[in-house]
């Protein structure tokens, strides 16, 4: 379960004022400070597997890959489609392996980081000796450095398989992952104090846990090369046989033959129809959208235009919105020139009919989309919810949700006629909604949000005017959506 200390004492360091509510109160990535690809040896000798390497640990006469990139497998009938398309991003990945556990997923590796193909995955190993949870969050001493490694819902994080240099690096990271509640295991040297850890050594666990090796996909990618190969010179020898046999026909041919004159009829080939985009496709990053809206918020509230009260906050993925009452001998001309010459704002001032409130809404221009597939149900979805909230002892109120996407229609207008009469098909995409009330910013939000895929900030709101800061003054608004079915 959470740490509520910890908890307490993330919610205090919270302050109203820009001045203590500093970005740097926002969770760190588990992955800052992790051992850099490209300072792994580039020597093509059995260099890379003396101790030292940069993603391999060793125990006796045993290597262990460590530091893969982590990813749930979606299509467990045919993984090396799935696992290709993720190696073509990066040129240098080249190896993998596949856990076939509760929640299969595939991890990624490099020959650039000592990795090489029939190596044992550490990471696995150890996700099976500790199955009787399912999430953890661990730091074990070796003599390469300190191995960390987080997984949730049975699955490793994506880039929380990291072996760090410095003792510093790896207590960040797993301070940093203190912020997401309930942890079934917490594991770290016992030097460290922390309240609920254990120590384990991890040469006990990779011994007692499941044997998964790295595996090479060059051999497969040789051989689609080979069938590409072979499919081109099908084609240019069926090329040939044609041109041949359409000489010797025409050789044969002594008759003139008048050949009736066929009105030419343009047929205009039909398009197929475009595949709607899916509404998890282009999500806004949550990360910046905290980021900015907790920037955003904080400047609009040290502004100081006299007579004028600032109202409440509101942020979308499309901009933050919010408005001022008139106070006594003011005018709308004095807040206007407030804003324009003095702050800089950018955006037009609605006045309402009696002139004594008024709004301005800023456009977000600069947010960054992101696509996230969805990973689970929603009855999975309300449980992970309803868990974090007990544990936290944060009411969270949810509601599903529907959202219906029409088929795009056919670009090309003969084709649009000849489909007038079949009924156009729609998509309904079910989500989880979810909204909750707290003291704490936005930043700080970031690692309770992270576990979860296909999620989506809509609103969040912000009274300035809350006497304390320990007052729930932030509103989150936000969906989940559901994995198809």
């Amino acid at each position: 379960m959470a740490d509520k200390d910890v908890l307490n004492n993330e919610q205090k360091s919270n302050s109203a004022t820009p001045a203590a509510a500093s970005p740097s109160s926002a969770p760190k990535s588990a992955s800052a400070g992790a051992i850099s690809p490209d300072l792994a040896s580039s020597d093509s000798d059995a260099s890379t597997e003396q101790r030292g390497s940069n993603s391999l640990i060793h125990f006796g006469r045993n290597t262990y890959a460590v530091g893969l990139f982590w990813q749930p497998l979606q299509d467990v009938d045919d993984p090396i489609s799935e696992i290709r398309e993720t190696m073509e991003s990066d040129e240098r990945s080249n190896l993998y392996a596949i856990h076939y556990g509760r929640a299969p997923q595939y991890g990624i590796g490099r020959s650039d980081k000592g990795h090489q193909e029939g190596q044992i995955v550490g990471s696995v190993a150890v996700l099976d000796s500790l199955s009787d949870k399912t999430s953890f969050v661990a730091v074990f001493e070796v003599e390469e450095g300190w191995w960390f490694l987080a997984a949730r819902n049975d699955l490793i994080l994506p880039e929380e398989d990291v072996l760090y240099h410095t003792e510093k690096e790896a207590k960040d990271a797993f301070y940093s992952m203190m912020a997401v509640p309930d942890w079934g295991y917490k594991v770290a040297p016992a030097s460290w104090n922390i309240d609920g850890a254990e120590e384990m050594r991890a040469e006990d666990l990779l011994k007692t846990g499941l044997q998964v090796r790295l595996y090479s996909l060059s051999a497969i990618r040789g051989t689609r090369v080979l069938l590409t190969i072979v499919a081109l010179l099908l084609i240019v020898i069926a090329g040939i046989v044609y041109s041949i046999i359409f000489f010797m026909d025409q050789e044969k041919s002594q008759t003139t033959i008048i050949e009736p004159i066929i009105p030419q009829v343009t047929i205009q080939p039909v398009e197929p129809q475009r595949e709607e985009e899916k509404p998890w496709e282009k999500l806004v990053s949550v990360p910046e959208f905290l980021q900015k809206c907790w920037i955003s918020s904080y400047q609009l509230k040290t502004m100081d235009i006299p007579g004028w009260k600032l109202n409440q906050i509101v942020c979308t993925p499309k901009g933050i919105s919010t408005g001022w009452k008139k106070g006594e001998k003011t005018r709308i001309a004095w807040l206007e020139t407030a804003l324009r010459d003095q702050y800089k704002i950018k955006g037009e001032v609605q006045v309402n009919e009696t002139a004594t409130e008024a709004t301005i809404e800023i456009p977000f221009t600069d947010l960054p989309f992101a696509a996230s597939t969805p990973m689970y149900s929603i009855q999975k979805l309300r449980r992970e919810l309803t868990d974090i909230s007990q544990a936290l002892s944060l009411p969270v109120q949810m509601s599903v949700g529907q959202v219906v996407i029409e088929a795009a229609a056919p670009e090309n207008q003969n084709a649009g006629k000849m489909q007038q009469q079949q009924p156009q098909m729609s998509r309904v995409y079910n989500y989880l909604s979810f909204s909750f009330s707290s003291s704490m910013d936005p930043p700080a939000w970031e690692s309770f949000f992270k576990p979860f895929s296909a999620l989506e900030i809509t609103k969040i709101e912000y009274n300035p005017t809350a006497e304390s800061a320990l007052t729930e003054n932030w509103r989150y608004e936000g969906r989940i959506f559901e994995i198809n079915k």
